[in-house]
């Protein structure tokens, strides 16, 4: 039975698309001469590829047919089992099915290039469309509508000049012309409205096909380029301004150093025009001595994109500029590369710079002037002070009238007063000059506060003003401080305080803010007052150099208006800075905070035996803090505001181990309250033990009353805690101490002879100080120097056992002197103690580094001399009875 099938041949294979038998394989690998075979009219069998295995052939034959793009794309086969010899009309069929098949091969394969091609238009960013020439679409993409927001049917209903941008309509009508006439592909660009009422810019490119008079367009929206070219070209044109108008001088030059473009400010800068200097280089500008550097700046450009420094370069005169330059790698839209360099005409600044460096040498001259002239004259002023302050001190320990004893405490107070304005001018010198600096170490708290409260106790006693020590229970026993320069900040606020308050109270405070653990504390100290106040408008004034309240203040109250000023400076070297809370009328507060490192020592104070005790002040404060005292220890504390209220509490209870009992009280005062106390007491029971608390202006009146009583425990004011404690635990131990009162500064007359080294050249100072000399120590033996050289000399003559070296003498001074003795000495290094004004920066350095061992500053008083033989020569030996 005879088989027809249509092959399609593709590669090395051939597919059965058709075939009269369900049988034959659908898909034959073909060698390259069946291949070759099949392409041409064929009816030789050993070519034909198997079909079945069935079947054996006798009859093939075999005719191809094009493809619609391609020669070959396939045959028509026959086959038969029996030998077959085809009619003429056979063989006409044949070629009319040739002719079928590819038709029909051709309309499919164009079909599926048409679906390709359909499937491209409607997936295509792109926007693609078909128009008339007419000029209307009549098929358009989804991109367009997306685009534009117009429907398909908006959009093909209507001509296209609904939709292009009315300025570009006439242009675009005439470019469909040409397409027309020249029928080429045509590129353009016009503006189609959008749905919004927008533009977009949109690229076209476009062929016309005239035998069916359409055109076939593909676009792009390049609206983003476009304005992005409209603001390149707007930034470029300021660009081009800035560059022409600025007045700072601008330039632009290649990779090479070579000058593309300098702005009119650089021309008339240099002196060149533009044509010369785009025929220069960089090479040509700079002075020859820096020519070297250009080629390092090129590459620095070219490694990091941009550079900066100063250049020296020549201008067309000759004369010679200094300028500052900052440049910049640019890379334009085009890829031009270049360098852009804006510059600083740097000339006069450098000139100013090199004036101010000679101004600032001449000012470190004359500083260095000012402060030999203010140490000079501080030595100058120091030296009469002195003795004015000296020997006043001792005159007042002599017998006088009263009369007498008023002129020369006023005189010894002024003496003291400009002692004071002196060190303040002196310090807020050396802090302006930034020559002060911190020295720290350990110091006991109690003992600064204590110490500073003496500084100005005469001032508090004499105008009849309580004063106040208020110490938190944990304020530690040490701190590490500079101890000088916290007493000098203590003292300058309980002055403050003194100044401005008639009545009342003046207390001084310490409490712990914050413990940070690790030895290290947050402790604010703290002065507060009952004085005048200050106006809250005026608060933040009064830290300020010379400056008070008002001005009127300096007139009625004194001072000069540093102390404050001082302390807030000597504050910020710690890292901290003066506090004020104060209402005009009711009184000031002052306070500061530090951060410091603490210790502690524990103190057996004998308190165990102490239970109950009776405080009996008129000063509500005052009784907090000693009821806060003893509370820190367990003691039951009961409180009597006056003489009378004790009365009553001692008839109703009169158990108590200890009575505080104050001195100065209204109506009754302490001895009159501790007279009624005894009288009240049963008989054999007198002994009740009594401290009385008092001022040092009181010692006169009090000791003879005292001893009438037999009260042997008293205590100045402030009180200290360390005090209190030591003195219960004496009075119950019956363990009497001496009242707190100022120690003789005389020695045993049986102490060993000490020999003293006096350098002076000051007669009245010489005087001075060998009186102070024989006062304490009564069998000193004094030796004399009146220069640096003879002090040398008696040194090595008669080896004493302590020195006394003024800083400031003739022929040799007491820096050199203290030198040649360190040099001579042997094995024991005597006590040298500088006796100076102590005011030039770094002066007790100086000493110091001499080899001096100790430093006093002038006016010399004499319990400074006295605490410094004690220090040096041994307290033991210094011990004496009071004055």
């Amino acid at each position: 039975m005879p088989i027809c099938t249509i092959t399609i041949v593709d590669e090395d294979d051939a597919f059965v698309i058709a075939s009269t038998d369900a049988n034959v394989e659908k898909i034959w690998p073909l060698s390259a001469a069946a291949k070759t075979a099949l392409s041409k009219e064929n009816t030789n069998l050993k070519l034909a590829p198997h079909t079945v295995s069935s079947f054996e052939p006798k009859f093939y034959k075999s005719l191809p047919f094009p493809g619609a793009e391609k020669p070959f794309l396939g045959c028509l086969n026959l086959f038969d089992n029996k030998e077959r010899k085809l009619t003429e009309t056979q063989n006409l069929f044949l070629e009319n099915s040739i002719e079928q098949i590819k038709r029909w091969v051709i309309s499919t394969d164009k079909e599926r290039r048409l679906e390709k091609l359909d499937n491209l238009f409607h997936l295509s960013n792109d926007l693609i469309g078909i128009a008339t020439f007419e000029g209307k679409f009549v098929k358009i993409n989804p991109s367009i509508t997306k685009t534009l927001g117009w429907t398909v049917e908006e959009f093909t209903e209507l001509p296209f000049q609904n939709f292009i941008y009315k300025e570009d309509f006439a242009k675009t009508v005439k470019i469909m012309k040409n397409l027309f006439e020249d029928k080429s592909i045509v590129n353009f660009t016009n503006r189609y409205k959008t749905k919004n009422g927008g533009i977009k810019w949109i690229e076209w490119t476009s062929t016309p096909d005239t035998d069916e008079e359409l055109i076939f367009t593909i676009g792009r929206d390049v609206t983003e380029f476009v304005e992005r070219e409209k603001l390149l070209k707007k930034s470029e044109q300021k660009f081009h301004n800035l560059f022409q108008n600025v007045q700072g001088i601008l330039s632009i030059h290649d990779l090479d150093g070579n000058f593309i473009d300098v702005n009119p400010a650089g021309l008339e800068a240099s002196g060149f025009s533009r044509a010369e200097m785009q025929r220069s280089s960089l090479y040509d500008l700079l002075t020859p001595d820096r020519r070297d550097a250009v080629t390092e700046y090129l590459n620095t450009i070219q490694e990091k994109g941009n550079a900066s420094g100063e250049i020296t370069i020549a201008k067309k005169d000759g004369t010679i500029a200094n300028w500052y330059y900052m440049s910049t790698y640019d890379e334009n839209d085009d890829g031009d590369q270049r360098v852009l360099v804006n510059v600083i005409d740097i000339t006069e600044r450098n000139k100013m710079n090199e004036e101010l460096v000679k101004a600032k040498e001449y000012a470190e001259e004359a500083f260095k002037a000012k402060s030999e002239f203010v140490a000079n004259m501080s030595h100058e002023i120091r030296t009469p002070l002195n003795g004015i302050i000296g020997f006043t001190e001792l005159a007042l320990a002599t017998n006088l009238d009263e009369t007498q004893k008023q002129y020369l405490e006023i005189i010894n107070q002024s003496g003291v007063s400009l002692y004071s304005i002196i060190n303040d001018i002196l310090d807020f010198s050396k802090i302006e000059s930034k020559k002060m600096t911190l020295e720290i170490d350990r110091i006991e708290v109690e003992e600064v506060i204590s110490e500073a409260f003496n500084i100005v106790s005469f001032g508090i006693n004499k105008k009849g003003l309580e004063m106040l020590m208020d110490l938190d229970f944990n304020i530690p026993q040490y701190i590490w401080a500079d101890a000088m320069r916290l007493k000098q900040i203590l003292v300058n606020l309980l002055g403050n305080a003194l100044k401005f308050t008639e009545e009342g109270e003046i207390k001084m405070y310490a409490n712990v803010l914050k413990d940070y653990g690790n030895g290290k504390m947050r402790i604010r100290f703290g002065v507060s007052d009952t004085g005048i106040g200050i106006h809250k408008d005026k608060q933040e004034e009064i830290f300020n150099a010379f400056s008070q309240e008002d001005g009127s203040i300096t007139k009625k109250y004194g001072g000069t208006g540093l102390g404050l000023s001082i302390s807030n400076k000597l504050l910020a070297l710690a890292g901290s800075k003066l506090q004020l809370e104060s209402e005009q009328g009711k009184g000031s507060n002052f306070y500061f905070d530090l951060d410091f490192k603490v210790e502690d020592e524990d103190m057996d104070n004998a308190l165990q035996e102490i239970k109950r005790v009776l405080i009996v002040d008129d000063n509500e404060n005052n009784r907090k803090i000693l009821k806060r005292m003893l509370e820190i220890k367990d003691i039951e504390v009961k409180e009597a505001e006056s003489g009378l209220k004790a009365l009553i509490i001692m008839m109703d209870n009169p158990n108590f181990d200890v009575i505080i009992m104050d001195y100065h009280m209204p109506v009754m005062d302490g001895i009159e309250t501790i007279r009624k106390i005894k009288d009240l007491a049963p008989s054999g029971n007198e002994e009740q033990p009594f401290i009385v608390l008092y001022s040092s202006s009181d010692d006169d009146q009090l000791q003879n009353a005292c001893d009438e009583l037999q009260i042997e425990s008293r205590l100045v004011k402030p009180i200290r805690m360390k005090q209190m404690y030591q003195m219960l635990g004496s009075l119950k131990n019956k363990v009497v101490e001496k009242s707190a009162v100022q120690e003789e500064l005389v020695i045993p007359k049986d102490c060993p002879e000490l020999k003293v080294l006096i350098a002076e050249d000051n007669e009245v100072n010489m005087h001075l100080t060998r009186l102070f000399l024989r006062s304490i120590i009564p069998n000193v033996i004094l030796i004399e120097a009146v220069n640096g050289a003879e002090a040398v000399e008696k040194y090595n003559q008669e080896h004493p056992d302590l020195v006394l070296m003024d800083v400031q003498m003739p022929i040799m001074n007491g820096l050199d002197a203290t030198k040649k003795i360190r040099n001579s000495e042997l094995e024991v290094e005597v006590p040298i103690i500088a006796l100076t004004a102590g005011s030039l920066p770094g002066e007790k350095e100086k000493c110091i580094k001499a080899g001096m061992t100790d430093f006093l500053t002038k006016p010399l008083l004499k319990q400074s001399l006295h605490d410094m033989l004690c220090k040096w020569l041994g307290v033991s030996a210094l011990e004496g009875d009071e004055i």
